[in-house]
């Protein structure tokens, strides 16, 4: 039995909702983490609890993003009266912007599509 065309989009669709119908960014495994909390020891808690739960926060250091996340797909400095910022933007279905001060995550907006 064939699926006509609609078929196949209602489906893909249907697996969307079901899954969620967000991609993840990039996803370590278990292995890496552990990895990486060995040879940062010193870690903040604020960043030993974004790499166990794989859920970003504010004072998490850039550091840590970019070892998640890899490099950003563009990189903006803002000059504020009060600091400058840097801006890290990522895409995946949608994008996340993490703001940045003192290499720390000040702010994080997420728009997703």
């Amino acid at each position: 039995m064939r699926l006509k065309p609609i078929n196949w989009l209602l489906l893909i669709a249907l697996a969307c909702c079901l899954c969620g119908g967000e991609k993840q960014f990039v996803r370590k495994s278990p292995d890496q983490i552990d990895k990486y909390l060995i040879a940062h020891p010193d870690l903040p808690a604020t960043d030993k609890e974004c790499l166990e739960s794989g859920r970003f926060q504010i004072g998490v250091r850039q550091e840590t993003v970019r070892f998640l996340l890899g490099d950003p797909a563009a990189k903006d400095t803002v000059r504020q009266s009060w600091a400058v910022q840097e801006r890290w933007t990522y895409k995946s279905d949608g994008q996340k912007v993490f703001i940045f001060e003192d290499q720390r995550v000040v702010g994080i907006l997420d728009n997703k599509k």
